[in-house]
């Protein structure tokens, strides 16, 4: 019976496994932090406690010397984002950067925000292993930046109310083929929300990019939500706010 429930949550999951969203990554407690500015100790959907000082130039690493034309869709799907906020990327090579890119391996994950400056000189700070010909490369790409400026999962959103199917979350997540993810994984960008006792945030939005694609099997009900793949008008206010031209 297990199997079989197995066999049938893959099956209903084909496009989320090829989807490939990431999970957010902690910085160790050994790490030592490097300042680029103040920072603020309000929290929000955009952490204000690790988002960048306004109208600052974020220097952006790729580490491991992608093609010029991987790189090209990097840059493109990153600067998505600049319309909304006050900050400029400047890309550069080798390990020389506040957000440091590593294009190897299968995973996608970053650190959010500030968490950055935590990090090692030496060491990724944001891992893009998506195929550069996948057909979600921009969506998975800017989801990564976006958590890269602060943003958390909008499916952990404290007014979010998914009704979650628990034992078929953490069955698809441990099983899927690409990036697996441990029950503690699950909880952390799954299903722990944000505080609301200490966060400022917009209303709910099922449309945001930071919001995985949840197919209708791990919920309980009739309740999905598909793959967004354009910022949403939700996301360009959060950022306007946070980030203030």
């Amino acid at each position: 019976m297990r199997k079989k429930q197995l066999k049938q949550i893959k099956e209903e999951n084909k496009n989320m496994d090829s989807f490939q969203y990431c999970t957010l990554q902690e910085p160790p407690k050994e790490a030592k932090a490097k300042s680029l500015g103040n920072s603020r100790k309000k929290r929000a959907l955009v952490h204000y406690s690790k988002t960048w000082p306004s109208r600052s130039t974020l220097k952006i690493a790729f580490m491991d010397n992608p093609t010029p034309e991987h790189k090209k869709k990097i840059i493109a799907a990153a600067e998505r984002w600049l319309p909304y906020i006050s900050l400029k990327f400047e890309f550069v090579e080798g390990a020389e950067g506040h957000i440091r890119i590593s294009t190897e391996g299968v995973g996608n994950s970053s650190f959010l925000g500030t968490d950055a400056l935590e990090m090692f000189p030496d060491t990724p700070t944001m891992w893009l292993g998506i195929d550069p010909e996948h057909e979600d490369f921009e969506t998975v790409v800017t989801h990564e930046f976006g958590h890269a400026l602060g943003a958390m999962h909008e499916h952990q959103h404290p007014k979010a109310q998914i009704p979650w199917n628990k034992e078929n979350v953490y069955n698809y997540y441990q099983n899927r083929p690409l990036h697996p993810l441990s029950p503690g994984q699950v909880d952390d960008n799954i299903f722990t929300p944000f505080n609301d006792a200490d966060a400022l945030y917009l209303p709910y939005d099922r449309k945001s990019i930071m919001h995985h694609p949840i197919s209708n099997n791990l919920t309980l009900g009739n309740w999905a939500n598909p793959i967004n793949r354009e910022i949403s008008e939700k996301d360009k206010e959060l950022m306007r706010l946070i980030y203030p031209r």
